[in-house]
């Protein structure tokens, strides 16, 4: 007997979905039967594999390289992949920068940079998005622990992630009445390209030593709880950030 998987005939968008934890999610949902498109602002040749990949599985997906922090480019992206396509269930809100310096380093550039792709980019997706989204949608915004936490330097990001946290709970109040659910996750460290590019083994075991769970998150594990909220599963939950940290908590 052939189950049906649970995202089957769903249209799935995901900002920075090329890499790292997006590409997890992106493949997650392929998985769960979802057309997948990704946006991508330089990973040109990982976007491409990845897309091979979910093909080569057996999924449907296609790439397109846009910054969600322009507005016209994030509302092309949208409607790229909803002409290719002919629908819209999900968006994931993943795209999104960090930088970590302490208060007297902070410069416009750093506030606007990060304050640009990680707040403003979700906001003009999202709009774009709302052309398309029906009843049972999902829009799933990417946070990150450091939203309430309180690490020295991390000001500029965890305010951008505090944003985005407030703006799940507004979305989930305004599109409630459309039957949009709006939610989020929090991921602590994650072991991604980056991560092990700028964050040396020492820093890697303390914060392994403040986890519960005793290890630094994989991207799939932030993919699965996507999932469940991209699904039918979820239809009850709105309004919410999920913390997706093995029970590290600062």
């Amino acid at each position: 007997m052939t189950m049906t998987k649970r995202l089957e005939g769903k249209m799935a968008l995901v900002t920075g979905g090329a890499r790292g934890i997006g590409a997890a999610i992106a493949e997650r949902l392929a998985a769960d039967g979802a057309t997948v498109a990704i946006s991508y602002s330089r990973s040109a040749k990982e976007a491409d594999a990845l897309v091979a990949k979910i093909k080569k599985s057996g999924g449907k997906a296609a790439a397109y390289k846009a910054d969600a922090s322009i507005p016209a480019e994030a509302k092309g992206f949208v409607e790229a992949a909803f002409r290719e396509f002919g629908g819209l269930d999900i968006l994931v809100n993943n795209a999104g920068w960090g930088e970590f310096v302490p208060l007297e380093g902070v410069t416009e550039k750093h506030v606007k940079a990060q304050f640009d792709l990680n707040v403003n980019g979700p906001i003009y997706t999202t709009q774009a998005a709302l052309a398309h989204l029906q009843k049972g949608g999902r829009v799933i915004n990417v946070s990150s622990i450091a939203a309430t936490g309180s690490m020295a330097g991390a000001g500029v990001y965890s305010a951008t992630k505090a944003a985005l946290e407030a703006l799940t709970r507004i979305w989930a109040a305004e599109l409630g009445p459309k039957g949009i659910t709006v939610n989020g996750v929090a991921p602590g460290p994650v072991a991604t390209d980056l991560m092990n590019a700028v964050m040396t083994e020492e820093l890697k075991a303390g914060m392994v030593a403040k986890t519960p769970l005793g290890r630094i998150g994989e991207p799939a594990d932030i993919a699965d709880a996507v999932s469940f909220l991209a699904s039918e599963d979820a239809r009850w939950v709105t309004g919410e950030t999920i913390r997706t940290a093995g029970g590290m908590s600062r």
